[in-house]
């Protein structure tokens, strides 16, 4: 073993991720610990809080010795597609190693039910679920029968064990226990979800969430994020919100057709939504158990970001076309000097020239996915576009 890839988002960084950074130096010292990790949007449907150079930032002084951008049209996508796309930029940069937190930590168990979820009758009995009208999720447990997927990490695991049985079978895995609620929005917890922590950071009396970040966020990375927060270098939503909210009132049923996701006619509904005061309104209004809270922020960013399908087909078949480096140490300059099966891009000008028909794309998704949540930002000064340009990779000692 020589490289462990950790499939992130940071969003933001805190004492869960630190644990599980130290939890593989410690075991595995010598091994080179790279981050692929989402850029300006998350697989929630929306932009991180704080900007990919911070987070990438406080990957590395939490524990990382590279971080990989993971683009975002695998970022943004299904857990399936998320997976998919992270495992496969992982076999380009010959990364040999998965780690990832799970509610469990039984490989032999997450492996067979991987092994499980392309079956013939498994997929017949999925098709079945949602022809009834279930979640992709809801559906695909039911089809399995197993309870590791009623939790997200562990759903995740199992959609990275599913890609690299497919696309890079001779990847090794190592789980770490994930033992806080991914969902939980309180501090009762030992390691906090981060669902918490942005509730508190976007809606907590600054006093008090100062307090509370001391206990939840790893000492090297504390001061400069509350530098960034008491900056409003961080996402509101509500700008986001109402972007989106927009741009739906301006689109047609065909229009918002081409987009992923838009699929059974859904785009009338979305539409008649369109007219509600808010956009927090309009999804209350087009929610079911076939549309979830998820799948649609995730359809709202496609239509942001103008994500179509037939660029998501064409990248579901030929995965990532390069490999985006954000930041590194000296542990990690070594290893960008080996060979890779895609272009490591340093100079985000430069990266076109380098870059076939779809890797053009995903280049112009990433840099309208960076300016998109720059201009949501709380603090003006910060809303400027094309940063992607001006970002040179950061040398962390």
């Amino acid at each position: 073993m020589k490289t462990i890839g950790i499939i992130c988002e940071y969003n933001p960084f805190h004492n869960g991720h630190a644990h599980q950074l130290h939890t593989l130096a410690t075991k595995y010292p010598d091994v080179l610990r790279i981050c692929i990790m989402s850029g300006s949007f998350v697989q929630r449907g929306e932009p991180a809080l704080f900007s990919k150079f911070d987070r990438a930032r406080w990957a590395m002084l939490g524990g990382a010795d590279v971080v990989i951008e993971l683009p975002t049209l695998y970022s943004l996508g299904s857990a399936q597609l998320f997976g998919t796309g992270a495992v496969r930029l992982i076999k380009a940069l010959s990364i040999d190693t998965l780690s990832f937190g799970s509610e469990t930590t039984d490989l032999n168990q997450l492996i067979h039910t991987a092994k499980r979820m392309d079956c013939e009758s498994t997929q017949n009995e999925l098709r079945n679920y949602l022809n009834e009208g279930m979640s992709y999720g809801t559906a695909f447990r039911k089809a399995l029968g197993s309870e590791s997927l009623s939790t997200p990490n562990a759903l995740l695991g199992l959609e990275y064990i599913r890609a690299a049985l497919k696309y890079y079978p001779n990847l090794e895995y190592i789980p770490i226990q994930r033992t806080s609620d991914h969902h939980n929005h309180n501090f009762d917890q030992e390691l906090p979800s981060g669902t918490a922590l942005r509730q508190l950071i976007t809606t907590a009396n600054p006093l008090d969430m100062c307090s509370t970040l001391q206990s939840t966020i790893p000492t090297p990375i504390l001061d400069d994020m509350t530098h960034r927060i008491t900056n409003d270098d961080y996402v509101d939503y509500n700008r986001y919100y109402n972007m989106v909210h927009m741009l739906s009132r301006r689109m047609t049923a065909n229009e918002l057709e081409r987009f992923v996701d838009f699929t059974e006619g859904i785009e009338h509904l979305w539409l008649k939504a369109a007219q509600q005061p808010s956009w927090e309104s309009a999804i209350e209004q087009i929610k079911s158990k076939r549309y979830t809270y998820a799948r649609l922020q995730r359809m709202g960013a496609y239509l942001t970001l103008g994500i179509t399908k037939d660029l998501i087909n064409i990248a579901m078949q030929d995965g990532p076309q390069y490999a985006r480096l954000l930041a590194f140490n000296d542990r990690g300059r070594q290893w960008l000097r080996t060979e890779h099966d895609i272009p490591l891009i340093q100079k985000w000008a430069k990266a076109p020239t380098q870059l076939n028909n779809l890797g053009k794309s995903m280049h112009h998704i990433d840099t309208l996915a960076t300016d998109i949540q720059a201009l949501c930002f709380h603090n003006e000064g910060k809303r400027i576009g094309h940063t992607d340009y001006t970002y040179t990779p950061q040398y962390i000692k």
